[in-house]
């Protein structure tokens, strides 16, 4: 089993972490590890349990302002 880092809150949110990470991958990013034998998605899962991969969780209120923002940019 893969230890989830102490900054994840929650296995879900490491899976999805992981899958954009592995899409980024695919698209081309340089892998932040020397790793030739994996694929992408257990080189993201690499990458984040050695803190490389940069993110923020965003809070309620600050979910709660970008959807007004986006519902008003929709309707101009």
């Amino acid at each position: 089993m893969i230890p989830i880092p102490d900054n994840i809150d929650s296995k879900y949110r490491f899976v999805i972490l992981s899958a954009l990470r592995a899409r980024q991958l695919q698209a081309g990013s340089v892998p932040m590890i020397k790793d030739n034998r994996h694929k992408s998605t257990r080189i993201a899962q690499k990458e984040l349990i050695a803190g490389l991969v940069k993110f923020r969780i965003q809070d309620a209120e600050e979910r709660k302002r970008l959807k007004e923002e986006a519902r008003e940019a929709a309707s101009a």
